[in-house]
């Protein structure tokens, strides 16, 4: 069976059979976490949480620091996972990409400089972001896509790290709960 095919099945695959794909959904980020391997990074966070604004709305509030540049010198990877059948399993998504500030203002552009702003950065429509302490407060979480998703419980792993010595410099992960609108 073709490699396509198999990724396909994956990605089809459901508690019960088949699960499609939605195009009308909401998202609700129902908890932030530090990674376990918080205290192995190049600087530990000191804080990532989700709070609720209100009954529909959430915001994220984290506290981090970056000992050097985030640049060319670094990779990051976005790791998406859905509950099934009792555990997570992996989206066949993306690898670790070189330079996540770039690759994040070329994919993603306007969330980027939203998160650049809150972050305080000078000039969040620019790479690289300079080392430094960074805190962003009650950030609202919006997340707007308008490409098919699956519906369902979903762990997402935001992670960075310096390429020459694979040290991890940024690690989260959220839980988010997708659900379609009916």
């Amino acid at each position: 069976m073709p490699s396509a095919t198999l990724a396909l099945l994956f990605l089809l695959h459901g508690v019960s059979g088949v699960d499609f794909m939605v195009t009308n959904y909401t998202v609700d980020m129902e908890a932030g976490y530090l990674c376990p391997e918080n205290d192995q990074l190049e600087i530990p966070m000191k804080l990532f949480r989700v709070d609720r604004i209100n009954r529909t709305h959430r915001a994220m509030t984290m506290e981090f620091s970056y000992a050097h540049p985030l640049d060319d010198t670094a990779e990051g990877i976005h790791v998406v996972e859905r509950w099934i059948a009792g555990g997570w399993k992996r989206f066949p998504m993306w690898s670790w990409q070189k330079d996540p500030c770039n690759f994040q203002l070329q994919h993603e552009k306007n969330g980027h400089i939203r998160f650049g702003k809150a972050m305080g950065l000078k000039h969040p429509e620019r790479c690289p972001i300079p080392a430094g302490n960074y805190s962003v407060v009650r950030f609202p979480f919006q997340l707007k896509y308008d490409y098919p998703f699956w519906p369902g419980r979903i762990r997402t792993i935001a992670m960075s790290r310096r390429i020459a010595t694979k040290q991890l410099i940024f690690c989260v992960m959220t839980i988010l709960n997708v659900v379609e609108r009916v």
